[in-house]
Parts: C-alpha cells; structure tokens; sequence
C-alpha cells in the first residue's frame, strides 16, 4: 500500500495541477505550478486494484499560494497510484488519464 508520504505528494500535484489549468485560463501569463501546502490528509480508502495500482480517498485541507494571496481549499480527493518494483528500487507514480508521472524512487 502506498506510504502517507507519497499519498500527500501525489495529492499535492493533483492539486497543483488543477490550479494551474484554471490559472492559465483565467491569466495566462502566470505559467508556475501554485504552491500548495497540505494541512490535513485523511485517508478514508486504499484499495488494491490491478497491476499495482492503488484506488486512494479521502478528505484533505490545504493553503494554496497564488502569486501574491493565499487561499484556503477542504474538501475530499479521489487518486490513482502506480508501484513499480526493481531489484534495488521502489518507485511511486501518480496515474491520471493513460498519464504517469513520477513521485518517488527508493531504494528498497
């Protein structure tokens, strides 16, 4: 099962990202990822699904940091994770729509 850690991470950059598509549309000539802050991650469900993947919810509180104002977002996340195993390695992936981007390596 996939660590708080890597659950955080992953819904930080959900997060970032979803700031960032309505950012671009909204002004456009701001191109960095928001900085988000997580408060509180509750993990409300880990379930295995296959070829590694982990189905995680649950409910979370975060400051985002928009250019020069700050604003304070709650609510529940729903997230897709990949494990993929070396020998020597265990690396974490946030799935999202045939789209894998990394999160963590480790050794093992």
């Amino acid at each position: 099962m996939p660590p708080q850690s890597v659950i955080e991470q992953g819904l930080a950059i959900k997060m970032a990202q979803t700031q960032q598509a309505l950012i671009i549309h909204l002004a456009p000539k701001v191109p960095q990822l928001p900085n988000v802050k997580l408060r509180q991650v509750e993990v409300t469900l880990r379930e295995p699904q296959d070829d590694d993947i982990f189905h995680i919810q649950g409910t979370y509180q975060a400051t985002i940091q928009l250019t020069s104002r700050e604003k304070k977002e709650s609510g529940p996340f729903d997230l897709y994770l990949a494990r993929e195993k070396t020998e020597d390695t265990v690396s974490w992936f946030l799935v999202s729509d045939d789209h894998r981007e990394l999160l963590i390596t480790n050794p093992t």
